[in-house]
């Protein structure tokens, strides 16, 4: 078969599904917790439910090419409704459940849904209310429903699966029409960005471009039909959503986590042998390893370093693909044995690797996991090139880069320092907004990322920021603040740190703190107060901050030091509009919202936060 014939007829991701199901049958294609029990769905289960939700959908008014959305936490109901919203020709619009009353009411406007799942009433609220002040969506696909009555345009998964059968059972030729009618040029989705400053971007994806990424990003691993791992990162991001896709051209099983907070509990249950997840994750790990090391005894913390500094030595080893030295091996086994075990078994014992992306990976988090055997595979995308465009593999890879490039994708770093990319995974524009879209695409067909990074002559990829990030100080310097953010944040009573100093001087920074780890911090101070708020202006938790801040700044040139900082009384949440729903800071809205703190730290009558 050469490079232009497709491996599926049609090449697109219905076209991949309907291919696979044929071939693997009775095989299982996921797992679903049902009443304590993981229950398997076969591929077979899968093809044959298909039909009735692709005809719901035209039993609802459907017209192809409809954009259709989804408002859910991740679960299989939400890939089941993307799939028929796939094969009936629309266009999937995913929605984020934590997304503000404001956020929702501007996606569904300005996609135009008329068709919409929604999990559970919770959201319905939600929903409703925004179809009160637009009158979209239309019609609504309640997955779970626990009242007997529900209000006009709403109906249950189960009374929408069987219209749909009815429908199709009266003409079968249908549902084969219609997803044999899908184009590779066809739009698939619009994938609303979180917006940092202004509302959610439309990102057009089409059928091709989500097939030519699933085919070429699965070329960067050696995977097998065994191989497992579990979906639990939102589906509404591209991420995740594109692994499910990469699991059906794979073939692999994939499940779908609980919650969140189940997540471990699935990880020791099924013991995944691939896993896709964030950084956010490995550090709530590596965070909860160090409590238990803070409350535990000496001598315990002692080997744990040891092994530690053991394991650190083998990585320069395994990153060569050289063999470790005897008196290092046996070293490595012991400290594997006393201390790195337990935290394989964190994640189920199997793992061959993790694959991290979503987000900028911490060096510190890296060289830990790594140094206890854990191989974490840092890739790079956006929503723009259909979330991966460059990954480490585990035959190459490069601690601190984001990999190399995936087939049919270029890159060239402009003379600013921002990366450009260019290839067939690119998206067809903003829905709506051609002047974003010429902003982003140039008339070569680069896409201005607004990352600042580095190629090396082996092709990794290093991110250094976003360019829009980058602070200039009064002195001119140019100065990337997530290193620095990382670095703080490594202080497990640390949550949130954002540097300021745009125009300034010098950097300060503003710092927020776990609830938990204040909590615990609290007690083994014996420090009285019970909210947060009174907690977090205790000068014993200022000293801790203080002294870890005074620490990192041993580490950094003179000008990227933190000089003053100011600790704030709460988390910054999504809810305040301080964080975008995958977690990044929504730096205007902090700088507005705590202007003033910001300008003391900057007063030259205040001396108590210098830190020099």
């Amino acid at each position: 078969m050469n490079e232009t014939t497709p491996l599926y007829n049609p090449p697109t991701v219905i076209g991949i599904f309907m291919q696979q199901a044929g071939r693997f049958g009775d095989r299982t294609l996921s797992l679903v917790k049902k009443a304590g029990r993981w229950e398997p769905v076969t591929w077979r289960q899968s093809r044959e439910a298909l039909p009735a939700r692709v005809m719901g959908l035209f039993a609802l008014g459907f017209r192809k090419g409809d954009t259709v959305g989804i408002a859910s936490r991740t679960r299989k109901e939400w890939s089941d409704a993307d799939l028929a919203v796939l094969a009936a020709g629309g266009v999937t619009v995913g929605l984020y459940p934590s997304a503000s009353l404001w956020e929702l009411t501007h996606v569904v406007n300005h996609s135009g849904l008329r068709i919409c799942f929604v999990e559970d009433e919770a959201l319905l609220d939600k929903l409703l209310a925004v179809r009160s002040e637009t009158g979209r969506p239309e019609k609504i696909i309640l997955f779970e429903a626990n009242s007997k009555s529900l209000p006009p345009g709403v109906i249950t998964l189960e009374n929408f699966i069987a219209g749909g059968r009815s429908t199709y059972e009266a003409d079968p030729q249908l549902f084969e029409a219609a997803w044999r009618s899908v184009e590779p040029s066809d739009l698939a989705t619009i994938a609303y960005t979180s917006g940092t400053t202004g509302p959610p971007k439309g990102v057009m994806i089409s059928h091709a471009n989500l097939y030519h990424t699933v085919i070429n990003a699965t070329k960067m691993h050696n995977y097998a039909e065994s191989d497992f791992g579990l979906a639990f990162l939102p589906l509404t991001h591209m991420l995740q959503r594109m692994t499910v896709y990469a699991a059906l051209h794979l073939g692999i099983v994939g499940a779908y986590a609980e919650s969140i907070d189940k997540l471990l509990e699935n990880f020791r249950e099924l013991r995944p042998t691939v896993q896709v997840s964030v950084p956010q994750i490995f550090e709530r790990i590596y965070n909860r390893i160090n409590q238990l090391l803070a409350s535990g005894h000496s001598w315990k913390r002692w080997i744990f370093q040891w092994a530690v500094a053991v394991g650190s030595k083998t990585v320069p080893y395994r990153q060569a693909k050289r063999s470790l030295p005897p008196y290092l091996a046996l070293r490595q086994a012991i400290a594997h044995r006393l201390v790195f075990r337990k935290i394989h078994n964190i994640f189920g014992g199997r793992v061959k690797y993790l694959l991290c992306g979503g987000a900028p990976m911490p060096m510190y988090l890296l060289e830990f996991f790594s140094a206890a055997g854990l191989l974490i595979l840092e890739g790079y995308g956006l929503t723009e090139t259909v979330a991966p465009a460059a990954v480490n593999r585990a035959e190459r890879f490069r601690l601190g880069t984001v990999g190399q490039l995936i087939p049919g994708m270029e890159a060239k770093i402009a003379a600013d320092g921002e990366l450009l990319l260019r290839g067939k995974g690119l998206f067809q524009g903003y829905y709506k907004d051609p002047e974003a879209t010429a902003a982003a695409i140039d008339e070569a067909g680069w896409l201005h990322t607004g990352d600042i990074a580095a190629i090396d002559d082996e092709g990794f990829i290093t991110i250094t920021d976003r360019k829009k990030d980058l602070i200039v100080t009064a002195g001119g310097k140019n100065i990337a603040p997530q290193n620095i953010e990382n670095l703080i944040r490594t202080l497990p009573l640390i949550s949130q740190v954002m540097v300021c100093g745009d125009r300034h001087k010098y950097l300060t920074a503003l710092i927020t703190l776990n609830e938990q780890e204040l909590r615990n911090f609290a007690e083994r101070e014996n420090i009285p107060g019970g909210e947060p708020a009174e907690l977090a202006a205790d000068r014993k938790v200022w000293q801790a901050v203080y002294g870890h801040v005074q620490e990192i700044n041993t580490r950094l040139a003179p000008y990227e030091q933190i000089k003053r900082f100011a600790i704030l009384p709460h988390d910054f949440t999504e809810e305040a509009g301080e964080l975008t729903p995958t977690l990044k800071l929504r730096r205007h809205e902090i700088r507005k919202r705590f202007s003033g703190q910001i300008e003391s730290l900057y007063s030259e009558s205040r001396t108590e936060l210098t830190v020099h």
